[in-house]
């Protein structure tokens, strides 16, 4: 027997495709863009629920608060008339976006991924690494820790200013950006996890004699992986965050760019367009992760 929230679910997405498809409601011709949109988060929805092994309420809650959006939105924005046409562009339009300019989005994501793997990765492996030997070599945590602790919390992105007039492209001050954003809390998260490691595992290595790289490589760095790797997904969207601010100063491609191009503009229905597609990239990129993670900590959820 299905729970009366996927009743509940289907019924609305069945009442958002007949709101969009009464005839003569409205002028635009681009409504399929929008109706191949929500089918798409139909399937998807129904792929993740059907089977019995991934079963979960709060799926059935979020596509119902997807579906009462867009079905707000659709309403609101042309039936009622209630929202301004600039500011608050029909649904149809800015789905509409997404076939329209398919190519310019293709090339901004591809800007923006590789930009965020160049920044990103970097901070992670050389933030790990770094605080895996300062963790354990007390004189230097003596001295990094408090360096890292105060420059941590400060935003990286104050710092694009001076990095844009300091490097030599803009692409490079965006890359540093990122890596400033996520090097400075890695690298203290690691510092820490290593200070409230077991003591027993550190004195059983010391008594047996082991160098600084064993115990780095073949001690703490497996029993620390399984929280680094959980760790991606909080990281995640804070990095995102930086790299789109980021690609807002000077930038020439990528999703922050785009979004902050065509806001100059007026263009909102093209900036709504890019907001949903940073949501869409972040959604999919934590899926990865969490594939990752799933696949490289076999204990995990």
């Amino acid at each position: 027997m299905k729970r009366p929230s996927f009743i509940l679910a289907n019924v609305l997405f069945v009442a958002l495709i007949t709101i969009i498809l009464i005839p003569g409601r409205m002028d635009t011709p681009t409504n399929v863009p929008f109706i191949v949109a929500t089918v798409i988060i139909e399937a998807l929805f129904l792929w993740h629920y059907l089977p019995k092994s991934k079963r979960k309420p709060s799926s059935c809650y979020i596509v119902i608060i997807v579906w009462v959006l867009l079905i707000v939105w659709e309403l609101v924005s042309t039936d009622l008339g209630l929202t301004h046409p600039v500011l608050i562009p029909l649904p149809e339009n800015v789905f509409a976006v997404f076939s329209n300019k398919t190519p310019e989005l293709m090339r901004n994501i591809k800007s923006s991924l590789t930009l965020f793997a160049e920044g990103f990765l970097t901070a992670i492996v050389v933030g790990n690494l770094l605080g895996l030997i300062v963790g354990w070599l007390p004189r230097v945590r003596e001295t990094v820790y408090p360096i890292a602790r105060v420059l941590a919390p400060v935003p990286a992105i104050v710092f694009t200013p001076y990095l844009i007039f300091l490097l030599p492209s803009f692409r490079m001050a965006a890359a540093m950006v990122i890596f400033l954003g996520i090097f400075w809390s890695t690298m203290l998260n690691t510092i820490l996890r290593i200070e409230a490691m077991d003591k027993r595992i550190v004195d059983t290595a010391k008594m047996l004699g082991v160098g600084t790289g064993t115990m780095i490589f073949k001690v703490l760095l497996p029993y620390l992986y399984p929280s680094i790797a959980k760790g991606l997904k909080l990281q995640l969207p804070s990095a995102m965050l930086i790299m789109v601010m980021s690609e807002m100063y000077g930038a020439t491609s990528g999703l922050g760019y785009f979004i902050i191009n065509y806001t100059n503009y007026a263009n909102y229905t093209n900036v709504v367009a890019g907001i949903i597609l940073v949501g869409i990239v972040v959604t999919v990129l934590d899926w990865l992760v969490t594939l990752f993670v799933k696949k490289t900590v076999r204990w995990s959820e």
